[in-house]
């Protein structure tokens, strides 16, 4: 007898969509279209569009660490809730430098997660050697600071160089945050100096010149070594172009955006404050730099989607001025909800809004064909999605412990209903289903007999091009079958 079966969804994936029944048995999808067999739950889903459960690449739960902000079980319940069922974690509080704090990591998580979760390792400069050992013991990225931030230290050109060339020899994956530590530090002593504590001081601080020199310098030592880079939330279009332009010459690197660059502009600074202020700031200045953002995610310059969920509550943000305050903003339950926004509103299909969330991220940290996907043999992580429901975005509907949303009183159009993980309810209309401890660590694919990972669109044209993406899909992979 099947498990599950959900009935008459339009199933979606980035290559198109047909109308098909789910059918789900011990956790695993076994079957997409009419199949004679019971089901111990049947779900009607007229109506409803069928998405993979997203895939989060870029979240903080501070888990271990500092709870009193996110946790683990308060974070993945906002993740089921938005639509996500596989999110890659990593904490500055707590970080993971080594295979034995990796492995102390897992053991505390254990019953703390209502979803699937890969964690992700810090590279220490004074610990370069340890890199290849927690790679293989699962970590899904090796994360890179090139300028001192969160009590994170500066990985320098001499040792990014390092840290390249070691990733490159095994094929790891790194994801960079790119700011250049020489010009935030002369930009934060001039402010200083000059006795700001305006708000106006983030995006002069965190300003659009440290974001593409680190980035220009990221990039071509990406092609100088042929390691497998991401450029981690890429604000700006001129960032953009910069990466694609090394790409084009043979560069392994990959583009994360987030929500806040297409939506957030940045003078809202000036009346939000420490609620505006995470880094690299919102950039849009008008219209046009939105549309432009817009336009990069669809032709694929742009490859992918995260959130960089890094909560606090509004008393934490407002603790301090806005040199001390925290960084970061919410946002793992409400990406999902942005995006088919975006999709209604004409910025991009549903199809693309799969690739970027779901399928892209699977497959660059090695956890496709099992995430990302909606067919036979992958995990049920499914989304049932309401196409055309209107809703408005407020602070009372958040589950994340922030308690708060920087998209408030915005309203959205396509809204996430239910999301099962494994084939588990963990969320129906906004609010969390079932108990933490569902959720399972995916190690990494350093992890997998020592294989190295694949990556999609290496045999595809360099440089992304064509409104789906611009690149072919993968060996075997295609639209589900619905026999």
């Amino acid at each position: 007898m099947l498990d599950l079966s959900v009935r008459g969804a339009v199933v979606v994936t980035p290559r198109g969509r047909c109308q098909a029944d789910i059918h789900v048995a011990g956790g695993t999808i076994v079957a997409l279209g009419s199949l004679d067999a019971a089901a111990r739950e049947t779900v009607d889903a007229g109506g409803l569009l069928a998405l993979p459960g997203v895939v989060d690449s870029h979240v903080h739960f501070m888990d271990p660490g500092d709870p009193a902000r996110e946790d683990f079980i308060t974070g993945s319940a906002a993740a089921a809730v938005g639509g996500a069922t596989t999110v890659i974690e990593h904490t500055h509080g707590a970080p993971v430098r080594d295979a034995q704090e990796l492995r102390r990591k897992v053991d505390h998580l254990r019953r703390r997660s209502l979803v699937d979760y890969g964690l992700a390792a810090h590279v220490w400069p004074d610990r370069l050697r340890a890199l290849r050992e927690v790679w293989e013991a699962g970590a899904a990225y090796l994360k890179v600071f090139t300028c001192e931030t969160h009590g994170v230290p500066a990985v320098l050109a001499g040792d990014l160089l390092q840290c390249l060339r070691d990733v490159a020899r095994w094929d790891g994956i790194v994801l960079a945050h790119c700011e250049d530590d020489a010009i935030t530090r002369e930009r934060e002593a001039a402010l200083r100096r000059a006795g700001r504590t305006d708000y106006g001081v983030v995006p002069e601080w965190r300003s659009r010149e440290a974001e593409a020199v680190a980035a220009a310098e990221v990039a071509l030592l990406a092609r100088l070594t042929g390691a497998r880079v991401v450029v981690a939330h890429t604000s700006h279009p001129a960032v953009v172009e910069l990466v694609g332009r090394e790409r084009d010459r043979g560069a392994r690197i990959w583009v994360e955006s987030c929500p806040q660059y297409f939506y957030l502009r940045e003078d809202e600074v000036l009346e939000h404050g420490p609620l505006r202020k995470f880094t690299p700031p919102a950039r849009l200045r008008s219209a046009g730099d939105a549309v432009e953002m817009w336009r990069l995610l669809r032709a694929g310059a742009i490859t992918h989607m995260s959130t960089d969920h890094a909560p606090s509550t509004r008393e934490q943000k407002r603790a301090g001025d806005i040199w001390t305050c925290h960084f970061g903003l919410p946002g793992v339950e409400t990406t999902l909800a942005l995006l088919l926004h975006a999709a209604h509103e004409g910025h991009l299909t549903v199809e693309r809004v799969v690739d970027v969330l779901c399928e892209w991220p699977a497959r660059l940290y090695g956890f496709y064909p099992r995430k990302g996907a909606l067919a036979p043999g992958a995990d049920a992580d499914i989304v049932l999605v309401e196409p055309e429901a209107r809703r408005v975005l407020t602070d009372g509907q958040v589950v994340s412990r922030a308690g708060w949303t920087p998209y408030a009183g915005m309203e959205v159009v396509g809204r996430p209903t239910m999301t099962f993980c494994r084939g588990r309810l963990v969320a129906r209309d906004g609010r969390p289903q079932g108990e933490p401890g569902w959720g399972r660590w995916l190690p990494g694919a350093g992890a997998a007999s020592g294989r190295p990972a694949t990556s999609p669109g290496e045999d595809a044209p360099r440089r992304a091009r064509g409104g789906a993406g611009g690149r072919a899909p993968a060996a075997g992979a295609s639209a589900p079958s619905t026999g």
